[in-house]
């Protein structure tokens, strides 16, 4: 059994100790849709590669030193290569989406990720990018430039500098309700008295801050949203649509399209495959 100072098996790039379905390897990336078709807990190891995970199905916890995160589906999580860890698979069956980076191209790009695990549940710049590439992945469709295009940017989101401003205590209120209350309409004006604050200025510290409008915020849960419901086909795109606080089907298709690359069907029978 590994001690809390031993880093467990070291998983050579390709390697998980999930079940592989499809892959995909270029001279940057290796992408990897994975599926772990039981309960089970996962020995505690450390990957070679840094790498991106999208959870997009089951019940996935992973940590260490007894400290274990909860990943629901469409979470991205972002893991340094040589960090170790442990994953638990709860009993439904969970799936998932890697992206390895490959140390040459990362040093081509005179690029550093950082050396801590980093985590998107929808709201950040991870979890989007990596869907458009899973999108394509999917469609065999990856093309060189569009592949590279993603994995950058969700290098981008990891590498952002900490804004020098120390973000006020009233943006947590203002994500707070927003993440609450997604499905509302919302207006700017109700938002900015919660803070106690214009408006305009709710506006320019958010975007400074967030790297993102509260309406760009408020779109991306929504869709991480209808991500959940179209894991399964119980649900009408057009009530997926409503449920999720779009004012129509069309509304829904074209903001998911920009966010996820693909249409909710499209993406529903990804799932599904």
């Amino acid at each position: 059994m590994p001690t809390a100072h031993d880093p467990g098996k070291l998983l050579r790039g390709g390697e998980f100790y999930s079940r592989i379905e499809t892959t995909l390897r270029t001279d940057e990336v290796l992408l990897s849709e994975l599926r772990q078709p039981c309960a089970r807990s996962v020995p505690r190891h450390e990957h070679e590669l840094a790498y991106f995970t999208v959870v997009l199905n089951g019940d996935y916890l992973e940590g260490d030193h007894g400290r274990l995160e909860e990943l629901s589906p469409f979470t991205a999580t972002f893991n340094p290569s040589g960090i170790a860890h442990s994953t638990v698979i709860g009993p439904a069956r969970a799936s998932f989406f890697t992206v390895e980076l490959r140390g040459q191209h990362l040093r081509e790009l005179d690029m550093s990720p950082p050396n801590t695990t980093q985590l998107d549940r929808g709201a950040g710049s991870i979890l989007w990018p990596g869907l458009r590439l899973y999108s394509a992945f999917k469609s065999q469709t990856v093309d060189p430039l569009l592949l590279e295009s993603h994995v950058l940017e969700m290098l981008s989101a990891i590498s952002k500098p900490t804004p020098e401003k120390t973000a006020p205590h009233w943006l947590s209120r203002v994500k707070d309700r927003l993440q609450d209350e997604f499905r509302e309409n919302l207006r700017m004006r109700d938002l900015a008295r919660d803070a106690g604050v214009h408006p305009v200025h709710l506006a320019r510290v958010f975007r400074s801050v967030e790297q993102q409008t509260p309406g760009d915020y408020l779109q991306r849960l929504r869709i991480r949203a209808a991500c959940d419901l179209l894991r399964g086909w119980d649900h009408p795109l057009a009530a997926i649509a409503a449920d999720c606080g779009f004012a129509d089907q069309s509304h829904f298709t074209r903001v998911f399209r920009k966010l996820a690359g693909t249409t909710p069907a499209q993406f529903r029978r990804a799932l599904q495959a």
